[in-house]
């Protein structure tokens, strides 16, 4: 049987009200104490103990989300599939399967208004609150919106953030893009959104998109990784928007 041992490369100031984890003493990270044949023999990981890198990470991605205000709210149990938001229980499934056990692309699209963007936040919410893990949850307008305020911060010698919300986009461990399709199509935007959804698709990131538009009306580009069936699931959402009743959907 394998044992823990700390190890604590620094030492971290602290209040002194602020509760030190026994096993990694603040390092948040720990060693396995095996033999040196063991490939994990010498190798820091973080300590699940105190949770406090998880958290860190979490916390490095959630700055540039729009987890913010009504999204916090929204979860699965929140979430009505009855009477007419039963068209809704597809993706409703879909969702929690994901959120249970990120792998691979889940696209749902359908008619704005009928609950996608509420189920996005929800397996961010899961994610983030219950398993600490680091999520991007971005709504397409407001993060290219984002972007362009960071070209112009930097034309004017400014703090320059452009490549680092890029990047946060292509590395975090789960990036949900809510609205795609919402945003002004330009070059500019397409190449941005390619460039995102390009290194995952490569990398085999999990990665949720939510839109009202169908995949085949995206840029040719997108669509040809959203629609890969051997890596994402598309689902429909075929109910009405919630917002103005009861509407007729076709598939």
């Amino acid at each position: 049987m394998t044992s823990v041992k700390c190890s604590v490369p620094t030492t971290a100031e602290r209040p002194e009200t602020e509760a030190v984890c026994p096993v990694c003493k603040g390092a948040g990270w720990v060693s396995i104490d095996v033999s040196p044949g063991d490939p994990r023999f010498g190798k820091l990981l973080p300590c699940r103990a105190c949770g406090a890198v998880a958290r860190r990470r979490v916390s490095r991605f959630d700055r540039y989300s729009s987890r913010r205000s009504r999204a916090l709210e929204q979860n699965f149990a929140s979430f009505s599939t009855a009477g007419h938001a039963s068209a809704t229980r597809a993706a409703f499934n879909a969702a929690v399967q994901f959120a249970a056990r990120p792998r691979g692309w889940l696209v749902i699209y359908g008619p704005k208004g009928n609950g996608k963007s509420h189920l996005a936040a929800a397996i961010a919410n899961q994610l983030v609150e219950k398993n600490q893990v680091p999520v991007l949850f971005l709504t397409v307008p407001d993060f290219l919106e984002s972007l362009r305020q960071q070209v112009r911060k930097s034309r004017s010698d400014g703090p320059d953030e452009y490549g680092a919300l890029i990047q946060a986009a292509r590395e975090v461990d789960v990036l949900i893009l809510d609205d795609l399709g919402a945003h002004a199509s330009t070059e500019w935007a397409e190449e941005v959104l390619f460039l995102v959804l390009d290194y995952r698709y490569r990398e085999c990131a999990p990665t949720v998109v939510i839109t009202n538009l169908r995949p085949e009306e995206l840029p040719g580009r997108l669509y040809s990784r959203l629609a890969d069936r051997h890596f994402s699931q598309l689902v429909f959402n075929p109910a009405p928007d919630f917002r103005i009743g009861n509407g007729k959907v076709t598939p």
